[in-house]
């Protein structure tokens, strides 16, 4: 691999400079001394874990596989939901679980999306046949893929069934942490204009995956039990195995005893970068912002008992909804991506908690007093408030990849998404708790209306502590002195020297 440099830097490996044309460049190969993952080392400045390129055109190729696969990975995260109306109908009509349980389960499955960090360490101290990305995608397939025909030739239980989900969910979020990694990486170092498109175009994938799910979950129902749906979304995750073979990674080569011998110096950078004010102040706000009570699985009641939606009309609301969310990501790449955080957080706040409210409209049934049937109504909801919300969302997104210190990106992005999903699982459980409070059931939707007005004005309450975002871009730079970049590895990936007090950066075929 051969770079155009300004300057380069001492080398701990075999680099060697030349004249060609009156441009100075530096050949860098491989880190001779370095135990573990393989690494190239551009004049000591930074270290990358993905493998060396022979050529640029092999090194842009790696960058769209890569590209490619973690979209992937997001697409099939989407699409995956296609189980999604037929495991509500299978726990209210099969297992016949009230309101508050159902919202109980739905948000308890998603514990594995908290745990992400633990997934990322785990990939790096326990390499199975000396890869650490490629297996456990591998193994992500498989699991997802059983989990999901367990639940649809053997469920009978609430709890057999929750433990096939949280297994099936665990396989997602793995694939989900190698996917985010690879895209932080890539953001490492580049404006947060740049970040924001990476993120637009994976989470825009997801989006699709959603449209997909979406519409086919309901449509399916029609000709289709639900243990049936279960059987065919057991398929979608063995396509990972195909991904882990596509992913271009360097065989891991040191000693895995040491790796793992760092992993508590690792943890505690980890908690030291973690508690810095630019990145633990952001991190609370963004956890209070989804810690609100929400209405759960409430209003899947409402849509069939009070309602009468179908399966297939409840499958054409997600699909307006998904279709919105990828017009919401859209937009906010095309108007919004270099505005300041603490405006866009404020006013989708605002504007979502008011159409929220319209929601109320909906539960007294004013809308056919007006002459407009509920299921225009609900359409009409559905995009307006998936549009504001993932405007809402994705600055969460940017944020989070814009406060990873060097050398600890991909760690720190999956420890704050999981902070962010933490606190979706407790803003469930506190809406289930407020249900069971309100006397809401599924024969007793009578306070419905109040359930709706309170989960819509909590959401206003994180505002009061919008100083906890900062009012720039937070590029944040230096993690801890030492430790951190640990070879390659889901911790690191980056930690430029300093010389002479100067910060210098050097782009590796770059695309």
């Amino acid at each position: 691999l051969t770079i155009a440099m300004g300057k380069s830097g001492t080398s701990q490996g075999m680099v060697k400079t030349a004249e060609v044309e009156g441009q100075t460049h530096t050949k860098i190969s491989l880190n001779e001394h370095h135990q573990g993952y393989q690494t190239i080392d551009l004049g000591g400045d930074v270290k990358s874990a993905y493998p060396v390129s022979d050529s640029f055109r092999e090194d842009k190729r790696n960058f769209y596989l890569l590209c490619f696969a973690s979209s992937w990975v997001m697409f099939l995260e989407g699409i995956n939901g296609m189980s999604g109306l037929a495991v509500n109908y299978f726990y209210k009509d099969g297992l016949k679980v009230d309101p508050a349980t159902l919202s109980t389960i739905g948000s308890l499955t998603t514990l594995p999306w908290t745990c992400k960090p633990l997934y990322g360490f785990m990939s790096d101290g326990y390499p199975i046949m000396g890869y650490r990305r490629k297996p456990y995608l591998f193994l992500a397939g498989v699991v997802g893929s059983i989990s999901w025909v367990l639940m649809s030739l053997y469920v009978n239980s609430i709890f057999s069934g929750a433990a096939c989900m949280l297994f099936g969910s665990a396989a997602i979020a793995v694939a989900n942490v190698i996917a985010e990694a690879m895209i932080v990486e890539r953001s490492r170092g580049e404006t947060q204009e740049y970040a924001s498109r990476l993120q637009s175009i994976i989470w825009g994938a997801q989006a699709v995956g959603s449209i997909v799910a979406a519409w086919f979950g309901g449509y399916l129902l029609k000709f289709m039990t639900d243990r049936q749906v279960f059987l065919l979304v057991s398929t979608f995750p063995l396509s990972l195995i195909a991904i882990a073979y596509i992913v271009p990674e360097a065989k891991f080569v040191g000693d895995a005893n040491s790796e793992r011998a760092q992993m508590g110096q690792k943890l505690r950078d980890l908690w030291a970068a973690f508690r810095r004010p630019e990145i633990f102040r952001p991190c609370l706000f963004i956890f209070m912002l989804n810690a609100t009570p929400a209405t759960g699985a409430t209003w899947f009641y409402f849509y069939t008992d009070v309602l009468k939606f179908s399966s297939t009309f409840l499958g054409t609301i997600g699909l307006v909804g998904s279709c919105c969310t990828l017009l919401g990501v859209f937009l906010f790449d095309a108007t919004l991506k270099s505005t300041a955080f603490r405006p866009i957080f404020l006013w989708s706040t605002l504007v979502s908690a008011a159409l929220g409210l319209s929601q109320l409209i909906l539960v007294f049934r004013l809308n056919e007093q007006w002459g407009i049937p509920s299921e225009l109504f609900c359409l009409g909801e559905s995009a307006v408030l998936s549009i504001v919300g993932w405007i809402t969302t994705m600055p969460i997104l940017v944020l989070a990849a814009r406060l990873c210190p060097e050398g600890m990106e991909g760690t720190m992005y999956a420890l704050i998404m999981s902070i962010n999903n933490l606190g979706g699982i407790v803003g469930t459980q506190v809406g289930a708790v407020v249900t069971t409070a309100l006397g809401v059931t599924e024969t007793n939707l009578d306070n419905f209306w109040l359930l709706v007005l309170v989960c819509n004005l909590s959401t206003l309450l994180p505002l009061l502590f919008l100083g906890l975002i900062p009012e720039v871009d937070p590029g944040i730079a230096g993690g801890p002195a030492h430790g951190a970049a640990a070879a390659g590895g889901y911790q690191a990936v980056d930690t430029a020297a300093l010389e002479g007090g100067e910060r210098h950066r050097v782009e590796s075929g770059r695309v």
